[in-house]
């Protein structure tokens, strides 16, 4: 790997549009970082991004520091007029449906004097970390995945303490879904798991008039005919009883089977009536519920639009594993909100390379085929492209391996 000497003009349309949300020399702090978290090898803290960088011409590493530290924008708004950008690079046309799939992830962090930390329970392990824990929106359509917001959760104490306004994760994800615009004509679907089913995050649904599709908890009330029933048990009883139907979906690695039964429409809880079905993926044993608002949706329909669901999943654990999501370092909460959405940025950068390669007519992979290690392949192959462009200017062999000597990253 070798040292980023000047920004590649090919990425640059990616953020003109974001240019006139800074002032001063912030912008260049901005770009730098994201391009540097896109392409970078280990971990995405200031120290071992700006080993990348060819300090010759750029500030010194604790100006970045700063950057991060101090609040120079309003990087939700922006983050949120990259997502529409990117959804009109796909020319969405009347009667296409966008999805927007909520979730939250958590990170563990061991600093000790660093703001908002606090214990939260990892439903992974079952165990409670000390750490941060954020509520995230991404949009899905056609194929590509787009990053529309991410909120830092901060406990009541802390807010206190920092001087902000608490909001549980059901009013951050309500604040998510009150936000999304979508263009006149095309649907919107909200994708969340049976957390997220409350009537804060239906009501948002609702005044935006966007119908959801949603997992059912176990010990969720059911209410058929004033009878009540409890969502696990009456879903096992339904599947012993009743004739089930099949459903295949096909996937990138084969097709995933599921099987389920339609229980009709349902009163659920303090949400009102809903479209519930039952459905067992393949030949596990576990029985899901599942519930919409749409009338318009059928029950394949509905394992369908969930199956989408799994995006945020692998968002995820992409921006964590490749994108360094949660690697900060820095004491202050503004350094964290900045660090969450610069990789928020860097995911946005490679869904602008995917959307262009796309369009290539055939000269590059189709969408389908291409990972988030391929795109950043794609963008390293573009910064690589511009240093040989500055290596020309060089008029001997010789000079350009010592150049290169001097760009090259110790490992």
């Amino acid at each position: 790997m070798f040292k980023i000497v000047r920004f590649p003009k090919k990425l640059e349309s990616f953020f003109d549009s974001l240019h006139d949300s800074f002032h001063w020399d912030h912008f260049s702090y901005f770009r730098t970082l994201v391009l540097l978290i896109t392409i970078a090898w280990g971990r995405r803290n200031i120290t071992s991004l700006y080993r990348h960088l060819d300090n010759r011409n750029q500030p010194h590493r604790s100006r970045f520091n700063h950057f991060l530290s101090v609040g120079r924008c309003d990087y939700a708004v922006m983050l949120q007029l990259k997502a529409h950008d990117l959804i009109g690079l796909l020319h969405p046309q009347k009667g296409d449906t966008i999805e927007l799939i909520l979730d939250d992830s958590k990170k563990q962090k061991r600093g000790k004097a660093m703001e908002a930390v606090g214990w939260i329970r990892d439903p992974l392990t079952g165990k409670s970390i000390r750490g941060h824990q954020f509520v995230t929106a991404v949009l899905r359509f056609r194929g590509h995945v787009i990053p529309w917001g991410i909120r830092l959760y901060v406990k009541k104490e802390d807010c206190h303490t920092l001087g902000r306004t608490f909001k549980k994760t059901t009013q951050l994800a309500a604040d998510l879904i009150r936000e999304f615009e979508p263009l006149a004509g095309v649907k919107v679907l909200v994708l969340f798991d049976s957390y997220y089913l409350c009537p804060t995050v239906v009501k948002a649904c609702r005044k935006q008039g966007f119908p959801f599709v949603s997992t059912l908890k176990s010990n969720r009330n059911l209410f058929r005919n004033g009878r009540k029933l409890k969502t696990g048990r009456y879903g096992r009883n339904l599947f012993a009883r009743q004739t089930k139907n099949h459903l295949s979906i096909r996937k990138s690695h084969g097709n995933v089977s599921y099987t389920y039964v339609d229980a009709g429409w349902l009163e659920v809880g303090k949400i009102g009536k809903l479209h519930v079905l039952f459905s067992r993926k393949k030949a596990e044993s576990k029985i899901l519920g599942l519930v919409t608002d749409d009338p318009k949706l059928s029950a394949s329909q509905m394992i369908r639009t969930y199956d989408a669901r799994w995006s945020i999943e692998v968002f995820f654990k992409d921006s964590k594993q490749l994108l360094g999501l949660g690697q900060y370092q820095n004491a202050s909460l503004e350094a964290a909100v900045t660090h969450l959405h610069l990789v928020c940025f860097a995911y946005a950068l490679l869904t602008h390379i995917a959307i262009q390669s796309e369009g290539a007519k055939g000269k590059r992979k189709s969408v389908a085929s291409l990972s988030t290690t391929d795109l950043q392949n794609e963008v390293r192959r573009i910064v690589w492209d511009d240093l040989t462009e500055y290596l020309k200017q060089f008029s001997s062999g010789t000079q350009i391996v010592k150049e290169l000597g001097r760009l090259l990253v110790a490992a």
